[in-house]
């Protein structure tokens, strides 16, 4: 039997610049999905998922996702993934700012 989690890392953050959500432990996950959603208009977005071994110290994992100016939700799927996960979302601006919601699906 599996276990399976499900927490909201960011709930309607307005971001203007460069943000990287909470960091999140999932040592005991096997799978991760991160759900970014976005409200409102918004500029197109890079979402970047990032590993870390210790929630200090971080590097990019996988290949990055883009919320199209015209789209409200994308998901990253991840496997092997170590301790610890977080995003990194870029594109938005003071001009162009972004409300976004991220939920993390854990499975393990």
């Amino acid at each position: 039997m599996l276990t399976f989690a499900t927490s909201v890392i960011e709930r309607r953050l307005t971001i203007e610049a460069a943000h990287t959500t909470h960091p999140y432990e999932v040592g005991w996950a096997g799978e991760a999905v991160f759900f970014v959603q976005v409200e409102g208009t918004h500029p197109a977005l890079s979402v970047q998922a990032q590993i870390s071994p210790d929630g200090l110290h971080w590097v990019d994992r996988g290949t990055p996702t883009t919320v199209a100016a015209d789209d409200e939700i994308v998901a990253l799927e991840l496997a092997n993934f170590g301790g610890w996960l977080r995003l990194a979302i870029t594109g938005a601006t003071s001009e162009q700012p972004a409300r976004v919601l991220v939920h993390l699906a854990l499975k393990g």
